[in-house]
Order: structure tokens, then C-alpha cells, then sequence
């Protein structure tokens, strides 16, 4: 089994594009993980800053 990986790996039949994709797909996740914790945290931040802001008003 491990030889047949290793062969796929080795061997330059096909297209590289396929390895290209799977490597920008990853980057993308990585991205967008990123993303999502950076504006969940900026949100939380906000949406502090608001109340803070509504409660000095009344």
C-alpha cells in the first residue's frame, strides 16, 4: 500500500494543478478560520462597547 502512495507522489503523470488546488483550498480555510475568530472577537468588543454606551444614556 505504502508503495502505491509513494509511487502516486513520484510519479509526474497527471496534472499538478490538482496538488495546486488542494493547496489553496487549505489556504483558504486557514483564511477564513482566521477571519471568523478575528470578527467574532471584534464583534464581542462592539457589541460590549454599545451597552456601555446605552447604559450612560439612560
Amino acid at each position: 500500500m505504502m508503495s502505491k502512495v509513494k509511487n502516486f507522489l513520484a510519479s509526474e503523470r497527471g496534472d499538478t494543478n490538482f496538488i495546486s488546488i488542494i493547496i489553496i483550498v487549505a489556504i483558504v480555510v486557514a483564511l477564513a478560520g482566521a477571519f471568523w475568530a478575528l470578527a467574532k472577537g471584534g464583534m464581542d468588543t462592539i457589541s460590549k462597547a454599545f451597552k456601555t454606551f446605552l447604559g450612560k444614556v439612560k
